[in-house]
């Protein structure tokens, strides 16, 4: 039995590691509270005897705790496509290919970025060099996703840690949602005049 709990808290660990390359609009839900009752039980000691110092019945929990926190991040890989209202942001630094450092200032500009996403209920799409693409009420519901995404971008604008200006457009509307494409390559996606 012990050796199957630690077993399942590795992949728990793991799980929380490869979700970092996922991308959000694939999860269900972009809360990153299911870690902490991993890294609570991941972090339990053995003595030299091999027995944990916990508690069996704290054992347990966390290790119940933890599978219900990977529940939460079961993935979106149907194919269903629905009909919803969204805003969607297009995100560019200005000035991006004469930056010195490119790839330092890329990080920069995604960390700070995802975290005003985050605060603001948005889900971060995709990037490609410079440019940043996010949704919002697609995934995760926000009735006020217009409001929501208007003060994200004017964080990011404001952002000290950002030191290229941006330049940010937002769109709001009726669109078609959902994983689009075949079986070797499957993307959630917008279909729509707004996506254009």
């Amino acid at each position: 039995v012990r050796l199957m709990q630690v077993s399942f808290l590795q992949m728990i660990r793991n799980l929380v590691e490869y979700r970092n390359y996922m991308p959000a609009s694939v999860l269900q839900r972009d809360d990153d509270d299911e870690t902490s009752a991993a890294e609570q039980e991941a972090s339990s000691t053995e003595d030299r005897s091999g027995v944990y110092s916990g508690s069996r019945a704290s054992a347990s929990s966390a290790s119940s705790q933890g599978a219900r926190g990977i529940g939460k991040a079961m993935l979106l890989l149907g194919s269903d496509v629905r009909v919803k209202r969204v805003t969607l942001m297009v995100c560019n630094m200005v000035g991006f290919l004469q930056a010195k450092d490119v790839s330092q200032k890329i990080s920069t500009y995604l960390t700070a970025g995802l975290h005003h996403l985050k605060q603001s209920k948005g889900i971060p799409d995709s990037f490609s060099g410079d440019r940043l693409y996010a949704s919002w009420n697609s995934i995760r519901v926000c009735s006020s996703h217009r409001v929501a995404a208007y003060h994200c971008a004017k964080d990011m604008c404001s952002d000290k840690n950002i030191i290229n200006k941006l330049s940010i457009g937002l769109v709001s509307g009726e669109a078609k949602c959902g994983n689009m494409g075949c079986e070797g390559m499957k993307k959630y996606s917008y279909i729509g005049s707004l996506s254009s």
